[in-house]
């Protein structure tokens, strides 16, 4: 009972020192990115064809794909989107020149379809506001949560495992840290650098615990090994 209640003790303090850990990794990209500095969205009459754009790209709405895209995206945007679809056969607008907007690109899970979506939802808000109807806080939101869902599907279907998760989770609360910083308006260019510095901490230390807590077993039971194969010699 001692023995199993010492063991309970054990791992809860390593739960909540793992969870101390994120927790303060949070903080810090919090403080490094100047999250909190909120900027108002517009108020106003949302122009309808981007906002019907938003709600059937992000799946708010059913309708056929085409409608997520403006007839007049092109002129006011300077580019055509383009209409791909997933390895599951799902339809998705992208941007054709979009990417992921750090130093390390798509990474190894290749989120360049993912990217690209995302980069196409943000010019939709830009649209918007060109066609002086910006749309409500609702619309970045959509399509931030797009980009979550689309980030742990393609962890599943490259069967990234739980590095992958770790990567997906940290870029989707660093883009809505942003867009919770700009007020949830109009999505605005800034540098990526401070936000891949606050991408490796959280994801450092969500991935960093177990592989450290693995490596110190291999090396406390080392001695054990090596004692065994000289018995065996």
């Amino acid at each position: 009972m001692i023995a199993g209640s010492a063991g309970g003790h054990g791992e809860r303090d390593v739960m909540w020192a793992r969870i101390g850990v994120l927790l303060a990794a949070i903080l810090v990209s919090l403080v490094i990115t100047g999250a909190g500095q909120v900027s108002s969205a517009a108020s106003g009459p949302e122009d309808p064809r981007a906002a019907r754009a938003v709600a059937v790209l992000t799946g708010i709405e059913d309708g056929p794909i085409h409608d997520a895209v403006p007839e007049d995206f092109a002129d006011v945007m300077g580019y055509r989107p383009e209409i791909v679809n997933r390895p599951d056969g799902a339809a998705h607008v992208v941007k054709p020149t979009g990417d992921c907007s750090t130093p390390f690109g798509a990474t190894r899970y290749d989120f360049q379809r993912v990217c690209r979506t995302h980069d196409y939802g943000y010019d939709l808000l830009r649209y918007a506001s060109k066609r002086d109807g910006e749309l409500g806080p609702w619309a970045r939101v959509a399509v931030d949560d797009l980009l979550g869902e689309d980030l742990r599907r393609r962890c599943e279907q490259v069967d990234g495992g739980a590095a992958c998760r770790a990567v997906a989770t940290a870029g989707e609360g660093i883009i809505k840290a942003n867009s919770w910083r700009q007020g949830q308006g109009i999505p605005g260019r800034e540098d990526a650098g401070p936000y891949v510095a606050s991408g490796v901490l959280i994801a450092a230390a969500v991935v960093g615990p177990p592989v450290i807590g693995r490596l110190r077993r291999r090396a406390a039971n080392a001695p054990f090994i090596a004692v065994g194969k000289q018995v065996a010699g």
